[in-house]
């Protein structure tokens, strides 16, 4: 079973998602998803910034880098929201 955690203001509404970690091999059990929703005209109305906010910033869909997962053994991401983030994932560090 999972929980949420709801919370909403005048423009955003934030959703905190508690979940297992399936097929886990080792680690955490557990994780927290996280989800944003711009509620009525929130992402029209304020410029967006941050790597979120430029989520919400056109309905049009964003074509970045995508990372290419292994099978098995470790991974590090290189795609870092790049194409899909005005500029480099290094300026919001």
């Amino acid at each position: 079973s999972s929980v949420d955690f709801v919370l909403r203001g005048r423009n955003w509404s934030t959703t905190v998602r508690g979940n297992r970690v399936y097929d886990r091999i080792s680690g955490l059990n557990h994780r927290l998803d996280v989800s944003f929703n711009a509620l009525g005209d929130a992402a029209a109305r304020d410029l967006p910034h941050g790597i979120i906010g430029q989520s919400f910033s056109s309905p049009a869909p964003r074509f970045g880098m995508v990372d290419e997962y292994p099978e098995e053994g470790r991974f590090t991401t290189t795609a870092m929201a790049e194409g899909a983030i005005e500029g480099e994932a290094a300026l919001y560090e």
